[in-house]
């Protein structure tokens, strides 16, 4: 993983507010406002790669489900602050073991998943305008950092010395995310969006336990993108 992306990261803040103050402030008193929502969606499958002692561990995950909610003010030039909380969920599908001299195999039964609960502070841009086409279907982009809790869970694990058996344990690590998307305004206070987002990790430690013996810590960066539909209620505005 790139490690100035935490940097590059850290400047999109900046840069969409740069963006925002060359644009004037849409008229309209409902284009600002506080809003609250709701977000399903598809973790798109991925390989996670891994460290244990000496022993490379290389998990093959397939899609699964995400849900959520989040919270956030709008204002009238564009910037959208937003707090999010996400629940990912993916199954194993395969599972293999290198040693340090570059030997490897398939291991387990191809049994367990893979989970992440993330709490992010997102900075959104909305593309959006006071008049127009852009007024009701509007594009957004921006970035997010926080936290995640990554998760294994009932996974089958075995080593080069046949020790191992059904691993959990989790670990916690600075989270940081890419997005865009684009809103939909199906009435004044309702809103419909979908958008793509990459979540990354810093190196989470995993320590984890097994029903035959102590496997050790798991170590590796955490990646997923995912696809996001949600809904989102504006407070402050006619519902008649």
């Amino acid at each position: 993983m790139n490690r100035r992306l935490p940097l590059v990261l850290a400047l999109v803040p900046v840069c969409l507010s740069g963006l925002a103050l060359s644009f004037p402030a849409a008229a309209g008193s409902d284009i600002s406002g506080w809003y609250t929502g709701g977000d399903l969606g598809l973790n798109i499958g991925t390989s996670q790669n891994l460290s244990a002692g000496s022993n490379g561990v290389r998990n093959d995950y397939g899609s699964g489900l995400i849900g959520g909610f989040r919270g956030g003010y709008a204002f009238a030039n564009g910037l959208r602050p937003e707090l999010e909380f996400e629940y990912r969920h993916s199954s194993m599908s395969s599972t293999k073991v290198q040693d340090s001299i570059g030997t490897s195999q398939p291991v387990g039964y191809n049994s367990g998943s893979l989970t992440a609960e993330t709490l992010m502070g997102n900075l959104w841009y909305d593309f959006r305008q006071p008049e127009g086409t852009l007024s009701v279907i509007y594009p957004y982009v921006g970035a997010g950092i926080g936290l995640a809790r990554v998760g294994i869970n009932s996974e089958n694990i075995s080593t080069f010395q046949d020790t191992g058996g059904i691993a959990n344990g989790s670990g916690t690590a600075f989270a940081y995310q890419l997005g865009f998307g684009a809103n939909v305004e199906i009435t004044s206070f309702l809103i419909a969006s979908m958008d793509v987002r990459y979540l990354m990790t810093t190196n989470v430690s995993i320590p984890v336990q097994t029903t035959n013996s102590s496997f050790g810590d798991l170590k590796g960066e955490y990646h997923a993108p995912a696809l996001f539909f949600g809904l989102s209620y504006k407070f402050g505005t006619d519902a008649s």
